[in-house]
């Protein structure tokens, strides 16, 4: 399986092979260049695991990285920004709901509670 990944950006050690699963906000640029930078910088917080979250969930459901079809970070790192999301596979309802406006995405509780209804449903 790795051996698919050689010669691609899916298998690196900095925060730019996290692209794929991070945060949309975290890679925002401020629209003031005066502005101060510790007040720029978006911080790690609940809401950015949850758009994680709906990642991983993605490839887990399908087996594939977000973003499978682009090899070059800065490729999905400008669709990030321009705010196109993977397609969720349809029988998933929380998945989009993870990569809504940090404000609009669920809570750790309400995933939480979503895996253990999906768990006990499957049995």
């Amino acid at each position: 399986m790795i051996v698919k990944f050689v010669g691609t950006s899916y298998l690196t050690s900095s925060i730019k092979g996290n692209i794929r699963w991070a945060a949309a906000e975290l890679f925002e640029v401020p629209e003031d260049d005066e502005e101060d930078e510790s007040e720029a910088s978006v911080s790690l917080s609940t809401e950015c695991d949850i758009y994680s979250f709906g990642s991983i969930f993605l490839q887990i459901l399908t087996c594939k990285v977000p973003y499978y079809n682009v090899k070059k970070d800065n490729v999905v790192l400008g669709q990030v920004i321009r705010g196109k999301k993977p397609e969720p596979p349809k029988e998933s309802q929380i998945m989009p709901q993870c990569w809504l406006p940090r404000a609009s995405r669920p809570s750790a509780e309400e995933v939480v509670a979503f895996i253990a209804a999906e768990k006990g449903d499957s049995g």
